[in-house]
């Protein structure tokens, strides 16, 4: 699939950015996720402005100009981990739900509190991205592992050590998010 961030556009323009992407993907029947309003926090170690959540009504209006096949939406999440408790506005994930015909997803759920993401999720998010947490798991099992065994040279068993705790993780994730057993 392509995920493609146009939010950092004006409407007008992330639109017409989504939608160039969405017919080039589409030609190879490859999904395209897009994303509209504002998600707060870093990304790719780069400021994201903090503005404003999705409007129900231009979501509706964004996805039948472009043709996404999932949305990611603002409701009050960041990138990255949360200073504080974040404020979310769980009912615009049902608002928006109402309008659109295509799964929604959830940006920035590291640090949400499990009970934040089953409501979001009972109230219409598919989709729910941990990568925040899951690249701090994966970084402090090689740290745990050079501390208890500090000979440790092959980059190989770091790896095996990060990817074993980013699968409990998503583990643990999946069930916090319903998914469980439903393959």
């Amino acid at each position: 699939s392509v995920m493609i961030d146009g939010s950092h556009e004006d409407f007008e323009h992330n639109v017409e950015l989504t939608k160039k992407v969405v017919d080039v993907a589409k030609a190879c029947g490859i999904p395209v996720e897009a994303e509209l309003g504002k998600v707060g926090g870093k990304e790719d170690d780069l400021e994201a402005e903090e503005d404003g959540n999705t409007d129900p009504q231009e979501a509706k209006e964004f996805v039948d100009r472009t043709g996404v096949s999932s949305l990611a939406i603002a409701i009050g999440t960041a990138h990255g981990f949360y200073a504080g408790t974040p404020v979310l506005d769980k009912e615009r994930v049902s608002e928006v739900k109402e309008l659109v015909s295509v799964p929604l997803v959830l940006h920035g759920a590291s640090g949400l509190s499990d009970e934040d993401v089953k409501e979001c999720v009972r109230r219409g998010m598919c989709k729910v991205n941990f990568a925040t947490e899951l690249r701090v798991a994966y970084t402090e099992a090689g740290k745990r592992l050079l501390q208890e065994k500090p000979e440790t040279f092959d980059p190989k068993k770091l790896g095996i050590a990060g990817m074993e705790a980013v699968k409990e993780l998503v583990k643990e994730r999946m069930c916090v998010c319903g998914c469980n057993g439903k393959a």
